[in-house]
């Protein structure tokens, strides 16, 4: 005997006395949201308007709605109704017009509602484009943060995203450097090339060596640039930064192991020649070993830390070495100048993790 018919009988009829219903209430608490929406004050509509984006399966008549509010006079009305019409996605395809024209509201809210909702819609066009470009490089940090990640998001063309970012990394305002360069950063080896060309250009090249030194390893491409940035630069501050660069990319920087030995040895300024040995030992260069001896017999205590513990890196079976270059340290630790008990703390934990249970109780 065949039982399924039954079952499935059953079963459409609980549909039709329990789900039925259920729809007809979700219709009715939509059309009620979309009542408040228009006629509401104050938090009853922007509630309203928020919650009209939870209603998914009402999109037909939700979406147009929300195109409405997006010319409504109240700004707080137009950047939820963004922000709800972002909830949709690809079913509000039709908002991607009026979207791109909020772009260039006078309210940052607005703007940054607007840059996000495009984003998750998606299908934008190049109006849409230009029109986040110009604001990844506007004076409001979170917009300007905002449009470059919708930039990516939308898939803009990596010279696209390169030029924005390159702009953004260029302006006046330091909140908009440092979220450029955190984009920056996230593309990881994909941006070897702007930061090639940003670190030839006076404007981006500090930034350009501070998110060289957050990337590490997916930098390697711009060791070229930076061993060139080293001979050329007279500016110790920019040479320091490029040292610490090249530092953090490690063992593939070992090609700038030859000016970074002439940088630790004519330089001027006294912390160069310290950054200097700390680089020459974060990338192993196993060709300075004569340089970093000469000096560790220096008298500046300072350098001569660092070059022991360099020394020590390059040659980690060296016991004796290590155990000097520990001995240097713990001295470090003991020094009244900020510097030097920084510098011997973050090197005793660099040396090996089996070093810091030799560190000093406090």
């Amino acid at each position: 005997m065949n039982r399924s018919f039954p079952g499935r009988r059953v079963a459409s009829l609980f549909a039709i006395f329990f789900f039925a219903p259920l729809a007809c209430f979700a219709e009715e608490d939509t059309q009620q949201l979309l009542k408040e929406a228009r006629q509401a004050t104050g938090l009853d509509r922007y509630d309203a308007i928020d919650d009209l984006g939870e209603q998914a399966q009402q999109a037909e008549v939700v979406v147009p709605a929300l195109l409405r509010l997006l010319a409504d006079p109240d700004t707080q009305v137009q950047w939820r109704a963004a922000r709800s019409l972002g909830d949709f996605e690809g079913s509000a395809e039709g908002a991607v017009r009026p979207l791109t024209e909020l772009l260039a509201s006078p309210d940052a809210a607005v703007q940054y509602h607007a840059a996000v909702a495009l984003a998750r819609i998606g299908n934008v066009d190049e109006a849409t484009i230009d029109a986040l470009v110009s604001l990844a490089i506007g004076p409001d940090a979170r917009v300007a943060r905002a449009a470059i990640a919708s930039l990516r998001r939308l898939k803009a063309s990596p010279q696209i995203v390169a030029a924005a970012l390159k702009q953004a990394m260029a302006s006046d305002d330091q909140a908009v450097v440092v979220h450029a360069m955190e984009a920056v950063v996230e593309l990881g080896p994909k941006a070897a090339p702007l930061l090639i060309e940003a670190l030839q250009d006076p404007r981006t090249v500090y930034v350009a060596c501070g998110a060289i030194e957050q990337m590490g390893a997916d930098a390697a491409p711009t060791v070229p640039a930076l061993d060139e940035l080293l001979a050329t630069s007279k500016h110790s501050h920019l040479q320091i930064q490029a040292l610490l660069a090249l530092a953090s990319i490690g063992p593939p920087a070992c090609s700038a192991t030859g000016q970074i030995v002439t940088l630790m040895n004519n330089s001027q300024d006294a912390t160069a020649p310290v950054a200097a040995a700390y680089a020459l030992g974060a990338i192993g260069a196993v060709d300075a070993d004569a340089a970093l001896r000469a000096a560790a017999k220096k008298h500046d205590p300072l350098l001569q830390m660092m070059a022991v513990w360099a020394l020590a890196k390059i040659h980690p079976d060296d016991e004796p070495l290590r155990s000097h270059a520990l001995e240097l340290l713990h001295q470090g630790l003991t020094s009244k100048e900020p510097a030097v008990h920084d510098a011997a703390e973050k090197a005793i934990a660099a040396l090996s993790p089996a070093s810091t249970a030799a560190d000093p109780k406090p």
